[in-house]
């Protein structure tokens, strides 16, 4: 049985020869934990909390470890002693652990850097950190502008990388998918989603042409009226309240769902893979995503023939209103999008298939040795 700590991911005693175990490093930190007054007064009140410094980026992630913080030496110390002798480390969602700490105390484990929210954290937690990593993966095949993701990491070292879909959970099969499976629906359009002020911007622009229509779900504070209290901010409110969806709500609602509109956080066509590009076609839904950097986004499904992908929300707009008045067209993609999702997106074998390349890369570790 090989022993793999795999961080954010749900303990599993026996997959497929693997012992999956994760980590929580947040609570070694009591809500509160911050640094003296006179630093939080120069870095900002949230800039230097001492839990966001975990997540925020290697900057924080340094300070802790250079002035020897004390809930953060302690996290270090379980830490080691816990994955000293484990097969695998991989660091799936962020590095809380100093690169030092890897290369002094956790010399046998294979060790590998997961990039997720690139291009936004690529300069803050990812590139410090690589050097001290066997190898690394990224869920975005597009990076920015025409650079794909595979090129821009060979950049930043020649480490070796893997592109792993982000489908991090199971998803529920219906029993039955024929014909009537994606022609019997009867809600038009979903987005389901939490709030970022550039995608509240876009929904605002579809909400206001398909009202009704589209319905909207997502975990938005102050219980869901968030997009109200924008106005305060000199932006533009979205005067509806957001109500969040159990799992089995979620499934209800997709299985029901024509369109899934799906975006990504950035305006322009850099990142693409979030989790919605793969639950969408998963549930017979035909998506409607934004393009990516390097045309990234057709290498996860095929434009035209499993998802449609679009340029502006206004041309969003324009492609849902053709797909919904055209149900023969929007059948065809959807069942397309659906079938390469069980064919190449499955949770498991996706999961099977970064563990034992990232197993691989221990010959890789060996010969350099």
């Amino acid at each position: 049985m090989k022993k793999v700590c795999l961080f954010n991911f749900p303990p599993m005693e026996n997959f497929h020869s693997y012992q999956i175990e994760t980590f929580d490093p947040l609570v070694y930190f009591p809500n509160g934990s911050r640094w003296p007054v006179t630093d939080l007064i120069i870095w900002g009140l949230n800039g230097w909390d001492q839990r966001r410094a975990l997540t925020a980026g290697a900057a924080g992630i340094d300070r802790l470890y250079r002035e020897r913080n004390p809930h953060y030496m302690r996290m270090i110390g379980d830490f080691i002693d816990r994955f000293r002798n484990y097969d695998l480390i991989v660091m799936s969602t962020y590095n809380f652990i100093h690169p030092e700490v890897f290369v002094r105390e956790l010399k046998k484990p294979i060790k590998v850097l997961g990039f997720i929210d690139d291009p936004l954290s690529t300069y803050m937690r990812g590139i410090p950190h690589l050097w001290a990593f066997d190898g690394a993966f990224f869920i975005s095949p597009g990076y920015i502008d025409n650079l794909p993701f595979d090129e821009a990491i060979n950049r930043w070292g020649g480490k070796p990388a893997t592109w792993w879909p982000l489908v991090p959970f199971p998803y529920q099969r219906p029993e039955k998918t024929d014909e009537a499976f994606f022609r019997e629906r009867d809600i038009e359009l979903v987005y389901v989603g939490n709030p970022s002020a550039s995608k509240v911007d876009r929904l605002i622009g579809l909400k206001r042409h398909f009202g009704s229509r589209l319905r909207v779900h997502g975990r938005w504070p102050l219980k869901g009226y968030i997009g109200y209290i924008r106005g305060f901010f000199g932006k533009p409110i979205y005067p509806h309240r957001v109500t969040g969806l159990t799992s089995e709500q979620r499934t209800q609602l997709y299985w029901r769902a024509k369109i899934g509109f799906n975006m990504h956080v950035s305006d322009q066509p850099f990142e693409t893979g979030n989790v919605r590009m793969y639950e969408t076609p998963a549930h017979g839904m035909m998506m409607i995503c934004d393009k990516a950097g390097a045309d990234g986004h057709a290498k996860i499904f095929d434009p035209g023939r499993e998802a449609i992908y679009y340029d502006t929300p206004d041309h969003a707009i324009e492609l849902i209103e053709h797909y919904l008045n055209n149900d023969e067209e929007r059948i065809r993609i959807a069942q397309g999008g659906f079938d390469r999702y069980w064919r190449d997106y499955e949770w498991e074998s996706n999961l099977l298939r970064l563990l034992d390349w990232c197993m691989a890369l221990d010959r890789q570790k060996m010969a350099r040795a």
